[in-house]
């Protein structure tokens, strides 16, 4: 996959996750419904997911091959980041659940960039 393919299909997933994170919250913002005391785990993981693709889209932008080996090494390092934020929010005392949700927001997005990586390998 080249570069400009890889940056289009994490646009469209920056794209979709924003979609997402306003069908969520209801086109409130996320002051609003904090104030109102309502539940966001489902906003924090998109929150997640839409900081991962778009941390991978500035590494992205850094580069101009794809498959160069030092734009894997970084997407790898970014999800073994992403994977321990959430191991250890998940082993804490006392585990905050927001937390969690937007770390495995993040973790999923690293994986289906991941995937998609190997599967245009």
């Amino acid at each position: 996959m080249d570069v400009t393919a890889l940056l289009t299909w994490l646009d469209a997933q920056i794209v979709r996750t924003e979609k997402e994170y306003a069908l969520h919250a209801g086109n409130q913002t996320a002051c609003q419904l904090h104030k109102d005391g309502r539940v966001t785990g489902g906003l924090k993981y998109d929150e997640g997911r839409l900081v991962a693709f778009t941390t991978l889209r500035r590494i992205v932008r850094k580069t101009s091959d794809a498959q160069s080996d030092e734009l894997l090494r970084q997407i790898l390092a970014e999800q073994t980041r992403w994977q321990t934020a959430l191991q250890t929010h998940q082993h804490a005392e006392r585990p905050s659940i927001p937390w969690i949700a937007y770390n495995q927001g993040g973790v999923d997005a690293l994986a289906e960039t991941c995937n998609l990586l190997e599967q245009t390998a």
